[in-house]
């Protein structure tokens, strides 16, 4: 699979481990350090470059995590930034 798996479809109805629901429950609640390694191991394994979820600090935005060691695959990512925040080259990421 060439695409991130969507997890602002949890409750839709989708085949999800439990673990998808429970480690916000042991971050924010229990504050338990969740095993996001082995969500990201899920992920990985079932060929998907990455992961898609609802922010939860901006009400209706989507954060996007990119695996970039799944194989090339003619992905790419397209950044819409309307604001003009974002650095236009390598240059503006660095400290």
């Amino acid at each position: 699979m060439s695409r991130p798996i969507d997890l602002r479809q949890l409750h839709q109805g989708a085949p999800w481990d439990e673990l998808w629901h429970d480690w916000r429950t042991l971050k924010f609640e229990l504050h338990i350090v969740p095993p996001t390694w082995v969500l990201a191991d899920i992920v990985l394994a079932n060929g998907y470059t990455g992961i898609l979820f609802p922010s939860q600090a901006h009400e209706g935005g989507t954060n996007l995590v990119v695996y970039p060691e799944q194989p090339k695959s003619g992905n790419a990512v397209i950044v819409n930034d309307p604001d003009g925040r974002l650095p236009h080259d390598q240059t503006g990421w660095a400290r």
